[in-house]
């Protein structure tokens, strides 16, 4: 609550929290809106990709001796690039030990399943093949049974993506929540995995396209805070973003943080020199109207120009 300092910041994003639980933030709501929440409560189980793997029970991390071996996590790499697509036995078993005879290792592959499947149902609560499907020459994730936080990410980006494309003042709320679920990214703790460059590059090109949109809305809603922290969101994933960089320039000068915008700019020129390409000029300064207090004549102080 209140308007001061940045508790309408939290406000804010408090509420886009809620909005993404589908929890409505009227008072005469309050009931509904908290019943909702227990609704949804923590997920059985997750499993986070973003800045790393990693697979939480009931909101707890699995222990590091439940694997067994390393084998059993990057089996579960190769699985969730899949995206629940059925992946060959024999090319599971290629990028797993690529120095071995296929016809010998197919038993580890089977054993590497069954601690993929008592790692993520150690109580045995379903059927085996309710997290892990598998065959005599297939496998599978069921993503469908499992809270994957890169497929929650993609599909909220997109929704959100869309309702910013036909009305920009609704897009901050709908991509607030989705932006927060991007923790870097993916598979950040082994940048080289077998098979994850394309998930991973659709995941940062979404993640860019979602700060984008939302430095957009803030700009246009006139917070040049809010704004400038976005701008700098995207140059710290691509530091040779033009459009990113005049952005932030743009930004910076509309809230009268002229020297920041001066520093910036140069910053924005010595990277497109190291890319052999022109820069574009500073953004013309805006025409302002000073009124020199006291006088009441329109006069500009010394140092501006006077403007219409």
């Amino acid at each position: 609550g209140g308007e001061a300092g940045g508790a309408r910041g939290r406000a804010a994003a408090a509420r886009a929290r809620l909005a993404a639980l589908g929890v409505r933030t009227s008072a005469a709501d309050a009931l509904a809106g908290a019943l909702r929440v227990a609704e949804v409560g923590v997920p059985a189980v997750e499993v986070r990709t973003l800045g790393g793997l990693r697979v939480l029970r009931h909101g707890v991390p699995v222990p590091a001796g439940e694997w067994q071996s390393k084998k059993a996590r990057d089996l579960l790499r190769l699985l969730l690039v899949r995206r629940g697509r059925p992946a060959p036995r024999e090319v599971l078993m290629a990028e797993l030990w690529p120095d071995e005879d296929p016809d010998r290792v197919g038993n580890r592959l089977s054993v590497l399943l069954s601690t993929l499947r008592a790692v993520l149902d150690p109580g045995r609560v379903h059927p085996p093949e309710h997290h892990v499907t598998g065959d005599r020459t297939t496998a599978a994730l069921v993503v469908e049974h499992l809270d994957v936080d890169v497929e929650r990410f993609l599909a909220g980006a997109a929704a959100g993506l869309a309702v910013a494309a036909v009305d920009p003042g609704a897009a901050r709320a709908r991509l607030e929540p989705v932006e927060a679920l991007y923790g870097g990214d993916l598979f950040e703790d082994e940048p080289y995995a077998d098979g994850a460059a394309p998930l991973r590059e659709e995941a940062r090109a979404a993640y860019l396209a979602v700060v984008r949109a939302l430095g957009d809305a803030a700009g246009a809603a006139g917070d040049t805070d809010l704004a400038v922290r976005y701008r700098l969101r995207l140059l710290e994933r691509d530091p040779f973003d033009e459009a990113a960089h005049l952005a932030l320039v743009r930004a910076l000068d509309a809230g009268d943080r002229h020297g920041e915008a001066r520093r910036r700019h140069r910053l924005y020129r010595d990277r497109m020199a190291e890319l052999g390409l022109p820069a574009a000029p500073f953004p013309a300064a805006r025409t302002r109207l000073r009124v020199v207090r006291g006088t009441g004549d329109g006069r500009a102080p010394e140092g501006h120009a006077q403007g219409t």
